[in-house]
């Protein structure tokens, strides 16, 4: 099989880095397209990304876990794993540095090695308009 390289993505956002980040992680339900890229679909109330973990939770209560945070260093940077999908990769990357007066946000999700060229299209994809959504909500 081919290597995947990484997919990278970034943004600039209107916003300081501390409010970046907690857009990004505390805040993530407002701008995740959660009917659409999350385990519940129609049922999930909310996401977020804390100290330890990044995860969806259901109207009913009930969470369900997409990854576990590896770095928290806010707000620089953070990694998590990415157990979402089979095939998905396995590490995803998010990097905060200042960029005149907002914040640019880099992701990579790499660690391709079980994934297939169809997955990683996907994400590909998906990336951008996700952080489309999030480069939306920070202005």
């Amino acid at each position: 099989m081919q290597a995947l390289d990484a997919i990278r993505k970034s943004v600039v956002v209107a916003a300081p880095a501390e409010v970046a980040w907690e857009l990004f992680t505390a805040r993530m339900g407002e701008w995740w397209p959660l009917a659409t890229h999350s385990l519940g679909g129609g049922d999930t109330e909310t996401a977020a990304i804390t100290p330890e973990r990044i995860f969806e939770r259901w109207r009913d209560g009930t969470e369900k876990t997409w990854g576990h945070v590896l770095a928290w260093d806010p707000p620089r940077r953070l990694v998590f794993t990415w157990d979402v999908s089979p095939g998905s990769g396995n590490e995803v990357e998010v990097r905060f540095s200042p960029a005149g007066d907002g914040t640019r946000v880099d992701l990579e999700h790499r660690a391709w090695e079980s994934g297939t060229l169809d997955t990683w299209q996907s994400y590909q994809e998906g990336w951008g308009m996700v952080l489309g959504r999030y480069e939306r909500a920070a202005t």
